[in-house]
């Protein structure tokens, strides 16, 4: 069993009609072989809910992906989003945004969403700040109630993470070939992969929550973190002692795929940023006789190849 495409350039590749996905199979092979710059690119139906107009960003166009037997799509499980513009679906007319707006300040209408706001400047060798460069940003930032322009003070605001997840494994580019050779049936997975949730959440989430969370604790705002059912099922258990927004420290909002694949607000909670890190980091050390019984398997499996060679 091994994941492939569920949903590409904004379609779900079941539903896709046989020219439909020869077309994306085109548009993805000429862009892996020119650059993104170089080709034109289909309209994003997710982008489009907050920049209208907007284009797909992501390289082979794959929004999301699910496991496969064989050439079937497993539809009993959840697929998992590979593009944070995945979670950006207007559904029934109302955008994520939106929902986090209603539900934690009450807002029907009038908020904004500016996306990609400077938040860290670097700090050069000798440990002074380059302001005029930028070293990370904010994914998106609401604004349930903006200021009127010119007004002073402080107002509301939340800052938003849309974390989608990455895969290991092989890359997509032999399964979206085998869609420009037969584009009329599905086809399995070309190569083992899987979603790597460690990577995305460890590595990549965690330290962006270290990062930004504390600052912004500190200036009396809030952190909302948007994943889908796929990763959150493979987060830690996130401990749910806080009952309301106002002592959360990050504000968890989980998406989850329908049967039409429509992606909605499955549920939203509070949480402490401690708590939050440790769920997404939570390992377990092996112990000295399994991490020296697989020392072992992998020392006779590479043999010469992991020969040490004198100066």
């Amino acid at each position: 069993m091994s994941w492939g495409i569920a949903e590409w350039y904004g379609k779900d590749i079941r539903r896709m009609s046989a020219k439909e996905r020869a077309d994306a199979a085109s548009v993805a092979l000429e862009t892996n072989e020119k650059g993104m710059e170089e080709v034109e690119q289909p309209r994003c139906p997710f982008l489009d809910s907050a920049r209208p107009g907007a284009r797909c960003n992501k390289p082979g166009g794959v929004c999301s992906i699910r496991s496969y037997e064989g050439t079937k799509p497993k539809d009993d499980e959840q697929p998992a989003a590979v593009c944070p513009n995945r979670f950006l679906e207007l559904v029934s007319g109302q955008s994520v945004f939106a929902r986090i707006a209603k539900d934690l300040y009450g807002r029907t209408s009038g908020a904004k969403v500016i996306k990609e706001i400077p938040f860290l400047h670097k700090v050069d060798a000798k440990g002074e700040v380059n302001r005029s460069a930028k070293a990370g940003r904010i994914d998106w930032v609401l604004v349930p109630e903006p200021p009127a322009k010119g007004a002073s003070g402080s107002f509301d605001w939340v800052a938003v993470e849309t974390q989608a997840v990455y895969f290991s494994g092989g890359n997509m580019w032999v399964d979206i070939e085998q869609y420009r050779k037969d584009p009329a049936h599905l086809h399995a997975p070309q190569a083992q992969r899987r979603p790597d949730y460690r990577s995305s959440g460890a590595k990549r989430l965690a330290p962006q929550l270290d990062a930004k969370a504390p600052v912004i604790r500190r200036w009396g705002k809030k952190v909302v973190v948007i994943i889908d059912q796929s990763f959150y099922g493979e987060l830690a258990t996130l401990p749910t002692k806080v009952d309301d927004f106002d002592n959360a420290e990050v504000v968890w909002v989980i998406m989850r795929y329908t049967d039409a694949m429509n992606l909605v607000v499955d549920k939203l909670f509070f949480g402490l940023l401690d708590e939050s890190i440790q769920a997404l980091q939570a390992t377990r050390p092996l112990n000295k006789a399994e991490f020296e019984s697989g020392l072992k398997e992998e020392l006779w499996r590479t043999g010469k190849k992991s020969k040490v060679h004198d100066a």
